[in-house]
This record gives structure tokens, C-alpha cells and sequence, in this order.
């Protein structure tokens, strides 16, 4: 994961976010996300070929997986919404994608045109919080 001091260096030479222009920004969404409940683990903005833009975890949660199979799903995420948005001529815009599992739910959203918010939160969590608070960002 790329946190604070490591990323904003990288962000300057290689990000802009259509809807989140600046690191404060990003991070502001960010930190309101993991503030809705202790129920949100896991928050990372990624593009669309699945590189980390930036990702912060609530501290209390325990991780479940390895970093390697975290950043292997945020571009398995990154590589779907692509195919989504493929279909968008025929079907409309996907507005967001939730996968339960046994642990936990994963939630991911557009954040912009080349951009995705990846969510993880407790299986039992109403997913819908996290997907109102994000589309008061647009």
C-alpha cells in the first residue's frame, strides 16, 4: 500500500484524478470513508490497469490477506471495471460492485473515468452507507 509520505511524491510525477485532483482530496474522501463505522477496513484508490494510487486501513482491523493477494485483487477489480465499462453502451453505467464473502465485503465504485474506489468492509455491514457517502463526493 501507498500511504502519506511515500505517495505523494509518486503522485505528483504520475497521477491526476478527474474527480480528485489533489492529495489532500484523495485523502479527505478517504478518511470520511473509514469514518462511517469500524465496520471499513480497507479503502484504496486505484487506476484502471490496477496500479495503487493510494489506500489507507483503519488501524483496529486485523489483515487478512498479503499485501501481494491485496494488490492482486485491486487489479483483478481494476481489469472487471474495464469490462463493465465496455457494456455501458448496452447496459448503462455500472454504478458499483459488491462480492460478499464469509470475512468480508468488497465494494468497488468509479472515482472518475480511469479510476476506481476499492472497499473493504465486515461481511455484516450495509454496504449501502459506503456507496451513499461516496457518490456525495461527485
Amino acid at each position: 500500500m501507498i500511504t502519506g509520505k511515500n505517495y505523494q511524491s509518486s503522485y505528483r510525477k504520475s497521477y491526476h484524478l478527474e474527480n480528485i485532483v489533489t492529495i489532500m482530496e484523495i485523502q479527505a474522501a478517504v478518511e470520511k470513508i473509514l469514518k462511517i463505522s469500524p465496520s471499513v477496513r480497507v479503502v484504496s484508490v486505484c487506476d484502471l490497469s490496477g496500479k495503487l494510487v493510494f489506500s489507507e486501513r483503519s488501524k483496529k482491523v486485523h489483515i487478512l490477506v498479503s499485501k501481494k493477494q491485496s494488490l492482486a485483487s485491486l487489479k483483478a477489480a481494476a481489469n472487471d471495471w474495464k469490462q463493465r465499462k465496455k457494456l455501458a453502451k448496452t447496459l448503462g453505467a455500472c454504478k458499483y460492485v459488491v462480492a460478499e464473502y464469509d470475512n468480508v465485503k468488497r465494494i468497488v465504485i468509479g472515482a472518475g473515468k480511469n479510476h476506481i474506489m476499492y472497499v473493504t468492509t465486515s461481511a455484516s455491514f450495509d454496504h449501502n452507507k459506503v456507496i451513499r457517502k461516496v457518490r456525495s463526493f461527485r
